[in-house]
């Protein structure tokens, strides 16, 4: 059996297309997997203040009630 040299640019043509697809494809999940950690990352940093936000509430709220007593002592 005789390989022409159309047959050969074909199947080198074949082979540059695959490898070209599949270092897409690893691209693209890579790139994928960096954008599902930063929403990750952002989301974790999220809950973080909320936490925050809270405690500062309630120690806010604490001080308030502190600052009512005082009052109501000093009438």
């Amino acid at each position: 059996m005789e390989l022409t040299v159309g047959a050969i640019e074909l199947i080198i043509g074949v082979a540059v297309l695959l490898a070209t697809a599949f270092g897409l494809w690893v691209n693209l999940n890579n790139e994928c997997t960096k954008i599902k950690s930063r929403v990750y990352q952002l989301e974790q940093s999220d809950t973080d203040l909320k936490v925050m936000l809270s405690e500062i509430s309630a120690r806010l709220h604490a001080i308030e009630l502190i600052l009512a007593a005082n009052q109501i002592k000093d009438k």
